[in-house]
């Protein structure tokens, strides 16, 4: 029986009150469910549903909150979602009234299903042989410029860059990145391929070697480089890439497609790298072997002119002696270390050349430059321009200039170049003056 003393209510109304009486009962709330229905538009929110076995909740990450989350969910994975559960309708969206949550934060649940997650997605990459041991390439010797991949804040780059210039001081290009985040995967793999991308043509050297690093964290934080994109823009560098993520316990996605792992950002530094005070010990003990072959090669060939000297007649002998003689006064004056002083002052020569070649050159393009504005100036002055800015003009037809009453035909089309404007006309008559 229906009840006529009931009270009426707008569909507006009733939406409303529905809208008050949710989030006034739930307020803050966390929902457990696997994602379904992902969906990442271009607007920068995250749209997804939560599931289980009986019931489905729509989910919400608007922009705000899905740069702060430590990893981008992917349908299939069970996740705890904390938010604020809420009506569609409002002033904003007053057609909808559908309920939803709109999410603040998002982690899976649990490490085993970030881990199972993780697992399917390596085997996969490992079908398409990504992580071959034939496709790794060495790591250069002596590299004379390194790009590293990490935060320009806090104590990695700040480790790296100390360990690089104890052991091999050399240029050192830093590409910023955010290490943990929604965009996080994205901008490092751009970094990758920016790296790659450089050519002889930019102003910046192209790097020998790169270094992708970050401190230690949770497994979510470590996500991005577990990401798909991260691994595919690491396998086709056509620069060898060291990765250093995390501790030495933590593994991720990128060591095993990357040429080589180091297990702290400080390692890395020390593996990419020779060791300056080695290849000092190594340059002398050289320089020592060097400086003892010679004396003992000069040595050998006195005693063979000692030897054939003394099996000549006199006035040969007489000749080997001078010719001794003047041999050991090269060889005694054959000091490395005055070449080397005499060296250094070459250089210091040069340098001072080139300062005097690069003041001349600066001169010479000062006077050449002056030159060319006088001459601009007096092109300027000389142009039929100059003329027009004085009142005249210049009639042209079929682009040629009129000079005389023969260049001009009946109905012909003018055009009249002024200094305010260019005129098109059709000539009707000629009155001759």
């Amino acid at each position: 029986m229906v009840r006529e003393n009931i009270q009426e209510y707008s569909v507006s109304e009733i939406s409303d009150s529905i809208k008050g009486t949710l989030e006034n009962s739930f307020g803050y709330v966390k929902v457990r469910g696997e994602v379904s229905g992902l969906s990442k538009p271009a607007s920068g929110h995250i749209y997804l549903n939560l599931k289980d076995d009986k019931a489905v909740i729509k989910a919400i990450i608007w922009r705000s909150a899905a740069a702060r989350i430590s990893f981008v969910p992917e349908d299939g994975l069970e996740v705890i979602c904390s938010g604020k559960l809420t009506t569609g309708y409002s002033d904003r969206y007053p057609g909808r009234s559908d309920y939803s949550i709109i999410v603040d934060s998002i982690t899976p649940a649990g490490e085993g299903a970030l881990m199972a997650l993780l697992e399917q997605r390596k085997k996969k990459l490992v079908a398409e042989g990504l992580f071959d041991e034939q496709n790794k390439k060495s790591l250069p010797k002596y590299p004379e410029t390194i790009g590293i991949v990490t935060s320009p804040t806090g104590a990695v780059i700040k480790d790296i860059l100390h360990r690089l210039n104890e052991r091999f001081p050399c240029n050192v290009i830093l590409w910023p990145v955010p290490v943990q985040g929604q965009d996080a995967a994205q901008l490092i793999s751009d970094a990758v391929d920016g790296f790659n991308n450089l050519s002889s043509k930019d102003e910046v050297n192209i790097p020998n070697l790169i270094i992708i690093a970050r401190g230690g964290g949770s497994i979510e934080d470590l996500w991005p480089f577990n990401e798909e994109i991260v691994i595919r823009s690491v396998f086709k560098s056509n620069i060898p890439i060291v990765s250093a993520i995390g501790h030495e316990t933590d593994t991720t996605l990128i060591d095993f497609v990357s040429d080589l792992r180091a297990p702290t950002p400080t390692a890395a530094a020390e593996i990419s790298t020779p060791d300056k005070e080695e290849l000092l010990r190594d340059i002398s003990e050289k320089n020592n072997r060097l400086n003892y072959s010679i004396n003992l090669y000069l040595d050998n060939l006195k005693d063979n002119f000692i030897s054939i000297k003394d099996k000549l007649p006199v006035s040969l002998k007489l000749f080997l002696n001078n010719l001794t003689s003047h041999f050991q006064n090269i060889s005694q004056s054959l000091n490395f270390r005055v070449i080397g002083e005499q060296l250094k002052s070459s250089k210091v020569k040069l340098i001072s050349l080139e300062e005097s070649l690069l003041k001349a050159k600066n001169i010479l393009v000062e006077r050449l430059q002056k030159e060319l504005d006088n001459k601009s100036t007096l092109l300027e002055s000389l142009s039929y321009k100059s003329v027009l800015k004085r009142g005249y003009s210049v009639t042209r037809s079929s682009n040629k200039i009129i000079k005389s009453k023969k260049d001009l035909k009946d109905e012909s089309e003018l055009i009249i170049e002024t200094n305010f404007a260019t005129l098109k006309a059709k000539l009707r008559e000629i009155n001759d003056k």
